[in-house]
């Protein structure tokens, strides 16, 4: 609905209140001017009835009677039969009507011809007449029933006329002299009123001019303000009024812009905080829903918008929906941790925390923490143990029985007892290099747990594993390495654990008994490192023992493959972790 304007609006109040003074200013004038118009024909009637009373009874000279020569004692008198035609010739001189009534009958009438008067109704119960006969004077304004005119009416009371009966001599004059005088009032009044209300609506707007330009600084300044523009100030003409708006308005302002200020503070501080803890938030709405949730949440479950959505439409899968909707259905369940395997095979631990929003409905905080590492972490140190006890139980006995054997045999034959001891002494080698490799898959599963694995050069740690295999196998003939490439191999995975997979292959390599060469290179975002030689060590057949094991355990952690290439060549790729960050340079 479009609003109307403060100029129409203003002035159309102004023209409505002008409007109803000016009726009221018309409505008194013309009742006051309509009276006063009245009273002056009343006067005027009453000032021909007193003219014409006194030519009845003194004048020398009465209208019509003139040429009057008969002479007698009546000579100059009017007589009963001499009034009609003096009233009517009096009643054409002064303009009026003339009327004489005795006994309530008309004798003479300015406006009826003689012989027609006796037709004529008693007029005696006529207000004037009354008023006359009581009074001596009597008035009255009426339609007159001979003329069927508006008519003013005077009447005096006529008595001790010669040759007339005492009566009541009346004279009337039309009412439309007033009428049209009151026409004419009326209508300059009303051009006079229409001009003042024409002209008043219009100065009335002069004032609202200002106003309204103050009305509209006034609007732009709260829509600057609405959309965050909290340095914009309001400067007003320097009235009273407006003068302290504006400066309510730019304090206000002030304020505004500080405590936003404060608040974006304080809620962009929380939103990081938020946003940088490790566990996921999210609060659940009444119905159900995620209403806002961290940023770990997201990152923990996944790509996938979780705004607005069930949690059975999210990874985090029907468990905990049911869950959260048992808890939304219960006024009397509190706070409860469990621990959950989602859809994808994360483990996770869920918090929900039931709370009241301010209009009384139940809502809930979710706390998600992924504990996938610590689950892993548990089932790698069950395995370790297993494959511990599974790989030195063998060697320990045997030292075991060798050591007994050399004790028993000591005195009785000394050179069996040193061979005893020496046998003893290879499988103490053997016990050293199966704890070395049990050590070497646990800090493989162990670093494949965290969250930044440690970045290893593969060439450098190849270098190494060289070096160790020429000092350990010195008659064997001489292994070399070829790099294809620039710069180094960098691959996120624990480096002692590698170490002991290429000194394992080297040493296979070694005790083939023939040189070869090592090529270490990148293909296809990997690094590839190619051992001659070695490529038993996966052989389908097994042969292979603990250090195949090895392999497939320790390169699998970090994603990485071991596969025959060829003939009795192996192929080791592990993930290229590419360049440094730059805080770790």
């Amino acid at each position: 609905m479009q609003r109307s304007s403060l100029h129409v609006r203003h002035l159309l109040l102004s023209w409505t209140a002008l409007f109803f003074v000016l009726c009221l200013v018309f409505w008194f004038f013309v009742r006051q001017t309509e009276r006063l118009l009245v009273q002056d024909a009343q006067e005027l009637a009453a000032s021909k009835l007193e003219l014409v009373l006194w030519l009845l009874q003194k004048a020398p000279d009465r209208p019509g009677l003139a040429d009057r020569t008969d002479g007698g004692d009546d000579a100059g008198r009017i007589g009963l039969a001499d009034l009609p035609e003096w009233a009517a010739g009096m009643g054409r001189h002064l303009k009026a009507r003339v009327t004489y009534i005795a006994d309530g009958r008309v004798l003479a009438d300015s406006e009826v011809p003689g012989p027609d008067t006796a037709e004529l109704e008693d007029h005696a119960g006529r207000p004037e007449v009354v008023a006359a006969l009581a009074t001596g004077f009597g008035t009255d304004i009426r339609q007159s029933r001979t003329t069927g005119r508006q008519t003013v009416y005077t009447a005096m009371r006529a008595q001790g006329l010669p040759g007339l009966p005492d009566g009541v001599l009346r004279v009337a004059v039309p009412y439309h002299a007033v009428t049209t005088e009151l026409a004419r009032f009326r209508g300059i009044i009303l051009a006079a009123l229409g001009f003042v209300l024409l002209s008043g609506g219009l100065l009335s707007l002069l004032p609202t001019r200002s106003l309204t330009g103050t009305v509209k600084e006034l609007t732009l300044a709260l829509s600057a303000l609405g959309e965050g523009d909290y340095a914009r100030r309001l400067y007003l003409p320097p009235d009273k009024e407006l003068a302290g708006l504006a400066e309510a308005f730019n304090a206000m302002a002030e304020r505004v812009g500080r405590h936003v200020a404060s608040i974006e503070g304080r809620r962009n501080r929380h939103a990081a905080v938020l946003d940088g803890m490790a566990e996921g938030l999210a609060v659940i709405d009444p119905d159900g829903r995620i209403g806002s949730h961290n940023a770990s949440l997201l990152r923990l479950l996944g790509p996938g918008a979780l705004e607005d959505r069930l949690p059975i439409e999210t990874n985090l899968g029907p468990a905990v929906h049911g869950d959260v909707t048992a808890m939304l259905d219960d006024p009397e369940a509190s706070q409860f941790t469990r621990r959950y395997t989602l859809p994808g095979g994360r483990d996770v631990e869920i918090s929900l925390v039931p709370f009241a929003d301010k209009a009384a409905r139940r809502r809930l905080i979710l706390t998600l923490r992924d504990v996938t590492g610590q689950t892993r972490m548990r089932a790698n140190i069950h395995d370790f143990v297993r494959e511990a006890s599974h790989r030195l139980r063998t060697p320990l006995t045997k030292i075991a029985g060798y050591l007994d054997m050399a004790a028993g045999v000591l005195k009785s034959d000394p050179a069996r007892a040193e061979r005893a001891l020496d046998s003893a002494r290879g499988f103490v080698t053997d016990m050293e290099g199966a704890v070395a490799d049990l050590v070497a898959v646990a800090a493989a599963r162990f670093s494949q747990n965290m969250d930044r694995p440690p970045r290893t050069d593969v060439r450098r740690i190849l270098e190494n594993a060289l070096r160790e295999t020429a000092a350990r196998f010195p008659q064997a003939p001489a292994i070399t390495l070829e790099v294809q490439g620039p710069g180094d191999f960098p691959a996120a995975v624990e480096p002692n654990g590698l170490g002991r997979v290429l000194a394992a292959a080297l040493a296979r390599m070694a005790a083939a008994g023939h040189g070869a060469t090592v090529v270490l290179s990148r293909s296809d975002g990997d690094i590839r490192i190619d051992f001659p030689g070695a490529g038993s060590l996966v052989s389908p057949s097994g042969a292979g023992g603990d250090d195949a094991a090895l392999f497939s355990d320790f390169i699998g952690a970090y994603g990485g493959t071991a596969v025959p290439a060829g003939h009795d060549v192996l192929r080791v790729r592990l993930p290229d972790a590419g360049p440094a960050p730059a805080s770790a340079a």
